[in-house]
């Protein structure tokens, strides 16, 4: 049985840290750190203490754990962002010889005008070369391949359903790859007769997977090249 006798036995000083800190407001798990007594221990002679926290004291409480999660959560962002600025920079060093290649060049601009501005690495266009060759800048460039680290889909009127098998053919035979893997999403915008074109075969849409930060990379890389020719 706790007593106020055994507790002065066991260690006055220590027990008077613990209410002392408790008293201030200190969570269990501070006060363990502080001390190094047992939480059962602490809990004993917090409730012997009658140290029960009062309204005020859960207010401070409360106050340090949001406070603490918002240090976490800025210190995790930091880190993030530290982490991300390393990848870009280890791919720029690692492409940065590839600066006078055509293909590389090219499969930049691309990226840039026709590409997502976001983090979901999606290139989409209607022509099939545009599509084509950002493929192979992909390929080469960042070690893909379309057929396990891309995705695709294409964008098409849903008038156009009849015609649909022929259209998958199409994008099937000019990417070299499976008809199956590629998904539609239907368009229901209303299309006047006179804007109707049977030679129209959708808008392509492809996202590669498996690689960080491809936007940002991409734009790094693009505002080297652009530095370089705006000195000429």
């Amino acid at each position: 049985m706790l007593t106020r006798f055994s507790v002065r036995r066991k260690s006055k000083d220590i027990f008077q840290k613990v209410t002392t800190l408790r008293k201030q407001g200190h969570s269990y798990s501070e006060i363990i750190k502080e001390t190094g007594v047992a939480k059962s221990t602490i809990n004993s002679w917090i409730n012997f203490a009658g140290l029960n926290l009062s309204p005020e004291h859960l207010q401070i409480q409360l106050k340090k754990r949001v406070e603490n999660h918002v240090l976490g959560t800025e210190a995790s962002k930091i880190t993030r962002l530290k982490r991300k600025d390393e990848d870009i920079q280890r791919f720029i060093q690692t492409h940065k010889n590839h600066i006078d290649d055509p293909l590389f060049n090219f499969g930049i601009a691309l990226y840039e005008s026709e590409g997502s501005k976001g983090d979901n690495n999606c290139f989409s266009n209607s022509d099939f070369r545009l599509i084509q060759v950002f493929i192979k800048f992909a390929e080469k460039y960042f070690g893909v391949s379309r057929y396990k680290n891309m995705s695709f889909r294409l964008y098409i009127h849903e008038l156009r359903k009849k015609d649909l098998n022929r259209i998958l053919n199409f994008w099937s035979n000019k990417l070299n790859i499976q008809k199956d893997k590629i998904k539609i999403s239907w368009k229901h915008n209303i299309v006047t007769q006179k804007r109707i074109n049977l030679n129209y075969v959708g808008q392509f849409s492809l996202h590669i997977m498996n690689v960080s930060h491809l936007t940002s990379k991409l734009l790094a890389i693009s505002d080297i090249i652009l530095h370089r020719y705006q000195k000429i």
